[in-house]
């Protein structure tokens, strides 16, 4: 089956797989401009959420700014834990945080909510929907070398790379294989691709479209030496887990106790939903005034204590709605500027090409 077949069915696949030896430098970043590469082997479809929080966006994300720092951080694009990526299609368990939040929100968007809830669980489903990325070998034509350790000093050598393709990004390589007419990964007649990375401030866009020279198509067989390397067996260097203790410990709270609600049909979003906040939005009785002795010299009255803090970007009218009795919504409280985890988000975590900011050429 050709790769066009996979790429407009996106049936499984099962690449071959290279030697694994201490490399670095193998996941390829896409800077600003054009990217040219060549597209090498077969490619590995994965499941991915971006979790991080986006401070030049002023998003607070799903997750706290914390969990992506220090030596116990979590990656800022995540495997999908219900995405068998050995098989390339869903598992019949479902575990993953990431994807109820994205059931809890369509459950309760289905239930004709006011404007401020539709907003919140909106914004709430786009941020929790899980991406198909396509991992795939490639030839980085303007810096093809990757660093191996040479007896202990490191050494630029030959080699490929990976590099991550999103939804609308292979959408426009899969138009490169249809005009083309053949696969365009092909070691005698393949060609490169050219694709263009373009920051505007706002949101980053990419493009892509095929090498021409003059006013043909630019066939680049691969050399003998490109011939020689061995290709990275994608399902080993993409496929890691993220613990699903950490994912859901990293989560803002009121995502976390969103998480808890029993969502298995869209119909069961109220009976549900009322179930889960009445454990973590019931008001705490106001302590007793302590006692005042005559000779007590005169001090402001205390204050009580406050109702504990329900979701914080959950609507109030949510919680009055499905819990029927008022509920306090805490301070809301922005992450962090942090430069480097801010260049990492408004690029694309891992080298990211693709995903809900980009639009086609």
């Amino acid at each position: 089956m050709s790769v066009l077949d996979r790429l407009t069915k996106a049936q499984a696949s099962r690449p071959q797989g290279g030697t694994f030896s201490k490399v670095k430098g193998i996941f390829h970043n896409w800077k600003v401009g054009a990217n040219r590469i060549r597209l090498v082997g077969d490619f590995t479809e994965v499941r991915t959420h971006f979790i991080a929080p986006s401070p030049k966006r002023k998003d607070r994300g799903l997750c706290m700014a914390t969990a992506f720092q220090g030596d116990d951080k979590i990656p800022q694009v995540i495997n999908c834990p219900n995405w068998d990526i050995a098989l390339e299609r869903p598992k019949k368990e479902k575990t993953c945080p990431i994807c109820k939040l994205n059931a809890v929100a369509r459950a309760v968007l289905a239930e004709k909510p006011s404007a401020e809830e539709k907003a919140f669980f909106e914004n709430l489903r786009a941020s929790s929907r899980a991406t198909n990325t396509l991992k795939w070998n490639i030839i980085d034509r303007e810096d093809p070398f990757v660093e191996v350790d040479n007896n202990g000093k490191p050494e630029k050598v030959l080699g490929f790379k990976i590099a991550s393709v999103g939804p609308e990004a292979f959408n426009d390589i899969t138009g490169i294989y249809k005009q083309v007419g053949y696969d365009i990964n092909d070691p005698d007649k393949g060609i490169d691709i050219e694709v263009t990375r373009d920051d505007n401030g706002a949101r980053t866009t990419y493009s892509a479209r095929a090498v021409i020279e003059g006013t043909s198509l630019k066939v680049t067989p691969l050399t003998k030496e490109e011939r020689a390397l061995a290709l990275h067996d994608l399902k080993v260097r993409c496929g890691r887990q993220t613990e699903i203790d950490k994912i859901v410990n990293a989560l803002h709270d009121d995502l976390r106790q969103i998480i808890s609600v029993d969502v298995t049909e869209e119909a069961d979003v109220d009976a549900a939903v009322e179930e889960a906040v009445a454990e973590v939005s019931a008001p705490v009785p106001a302590p007793a005034p302590r006692p005042v002795t005559q000779a007590a010299p005169k001090t402001a009255a205390p204050q009580a204590r406050p109702a504990a803090p329900t979701a914080s970007k959950v609507p109030v009218s949510v919680l009055d709605r499905l819990q029927k009795k008022p509920a306090v919504a805490a301070a809301v409280v922005e992450p962090s500027e942090d430069e480097a985890l801010q260049d990492a988000i408004e690029g694309d975590g891992d080298g990211l090409l693709g995903g809900d900011s980009i639009k086609k050429k």
